[in-house]
């Protein structure tokens, strides 16, 4: 999102020059006149920079330097006046301005100054967020979808016991920061996270890179190996991917757990160990239960906390903070001055049907500002993503088509929401359909709008991105909307013929 900067000049001329000059620099600029408005506007938004001419109709500049602070203390102040007085530049330092200019100003080097006191803030609130994830530990799950902040509610109130904890997912939705999350909330934080992907692991391994072996155990063997269970005793194991282990491993687990203690392979001496275990998997154990695939005893062992993570399908409307907040990482990471969406960028990502859910999106966006030179385009994007359709939404692997139909239903609705503003009779006249038809699938599926033109509660008003962000037009229901006519049509006429068979 570009950088907000408030000019507060009387000059009207001097006041345009200076929000034309930021313009050019990819910031946007607002101008106002006095103290009244300066104190109105810090009090109503936030702002990244405030140009502040000291000489101003109802009061003086220098007084209006901590209230500014006061308002927005993190914000810098460069300050502006057309009396080259030392006394008054110095004064102004001390109340807290950042940088001081005289009249006339040198358009050249007050951009470069406003440009290191920006980036001197990105820093400072960089290193905010860091401090603030060591605190909380869940910084890094973006979003407020209500089922995300229903499993993050409920990981927040498990994470100091020693309780265990089963979480699903699909691959891509966040399920070892999660449990990284939860670590670092307990009590064992202090201890080591150990994590052990039981998919990643042959079987013949996996036993000894658990419970660890004994010096001559089996060939190859030549000295003895610690295991996981060991390693992470006085902390967390983290278990990825539990529905993959086998079953022969899941009994030796089971006694583990209710134990507390393991023997290493070849060897017979029991050996302590205090872990807390947190499992992850992106099947459904319970049908791994019925298929006979995985023990019921232990199932219902790790169940004991069950947290589910929604797929990005099911989360769109968090899909504006992700994407802003991937692309100021990404940003950052890479060392680009600006990152932002074309139009065209911001449709295609809008429409997909991200089967790698947040993984994926994350490093797509990765790779658009590095292969970008600020403004990403559909060709920065994988091919796949650059010509979104029906094809991408009905077919990841495990859906049905009705599934498929719902996914892509919601998409367009909640694509029209947004280019409405929010008022449903305006959205439901986009799609096409009756306003107590858009109520009904509203309610079918848990979309968050109020009715009539109240503000939304969803989606966070894609308005409001910068102008590289707009939100999707909805013209693109058009085409997408026949081809989902003509999935139901065929879903229903596939019902009619089984019925018949």
């Amino acid at each position: 999102m570009p950088d907000q900067i408030l000019v507060v000049e009387d000059d009207e001329n001097l006041a345009f020059v200076l929000c034309e000059a930021m313009g050019r620099k990819g910031y946007r600029a607002e101008a106002v006149a006095t103290m009244a408005a300066v104190r109105e506007r810090l009090k109503a938004a936030p702002y990244d920079l405030v140009l502040l001419d000291l000489k101003l109709p109802d009061g003086d500049g220098l007084e209006a330097i901590p209230q500014c602070r006061e308002l927005a203390p993190d914000t810098p102040i460069i300050a502006m006046t057309a009396y080259a007085v030392r006394h008054a530049a110095t004064e102004a330092l001390r109340r807290g301005a950042y940088d001081f200019f005289t009249k006339p100003l040198k358009i050249a080097e007050l951009e470069i100054v406003v440009g290191r006191a920006l980036e001197r803030r990105r820093l400072q609130q960089h290193i905010a967020r860091l401090e603030a994830s060591r605190a909380t530990g869940f910084e890094e799950l973006v979003g407020s979808n209500q089922a995300l902040v229903r499993a993050l509610e409920a990981a927040q109130r498990v994470a100091p016991t020693d309780l265990t904890v089963l979480i699903e997912g699909e691959s891509g939705t966040g399920k070892e920061l999660l449990a990284q999350a939860i670590h670092r909330q307990s009590a064992r934080k202090d201890g080591p996270l150990v994590a052990v992907n039981c998919a990643a692991i042959p079987e013949g391994l996996l036993e000894s890179e658990l419970f660890g072996h004994e010096r001559g155990a089996f060939t190859g063997a030549i000295r003895t190996r610690v295991g996981r269970l060991e390693l992470a005793s006085g902390g967390t194991l983290f278990l990825d991917e539990i529905g993959d282990m086998p079953l022969a491993m899941q009994a030796k687990i089971l006694r583990a757990l209710e134990e507390r203690k393991i023997e290493r392979v070849g060897g017979g001496r029991p050996i302590d160990v205090d872990v807390r275990i947190i499992a992850a998997t992106n099947q459904t154990l319970s049908r791994l239960v019925d298929e006979g695939r995985f023990r019921t005893d232990l199932f219902y062992r790790l169940r004991g906390i069950q947290l589910r993570l929604p797929p990005l399908r099911e989360r769109l409307d968090d899909l504006p903070e992700l994407i802003n907040t991937f692309l100021d990482r990404a940003r950052l990471r890479l060392s680009r001055t600006t990152a932002a969406l074309s139009n065209d960028a911001l449709q295609c990502l809008w429409v997909y049907a991200w089967p790698g859910n947040i993984r994926e999106l994350k490093h797509v966006l990765e790779g658009a500002v590095l292969l970008s030179d600020g403004v990403i385009l559909p060709e920065h994007l994988p091919p796949a993503i650059q010509t979104p359709g029906v094809q991408q939404c009905a077919t990841p692997s495990g859906r049905s088509l009705d599934e498929a139909i719902d996914d892509l239903e919601r998409q367009l609705i909640l694509a029209a929401l947004g280019r409405a503003g929010g008022v449903q009779v305006r959205a439901a006249r986009l799609l096409g359909i009756t306003e107590q038809s858009l109520w009904y699938r509203i309610k079918k599926h848990g979309i968050q709008a109020r009715v009539g033109g109240s503000p939304p509660a969803w989606p966070p008003d894609i308005a409001a991105l910068p102008p590289a962000r707009p939100a999707p037009p909805v013209e693109l229901a058009s085409s997408a909307a026949r081809d989902l006519d003509r999935l139901a049509k065929r879903s229903r006429f596939s019902a009619q013929k089984s019925n018949a068979g």
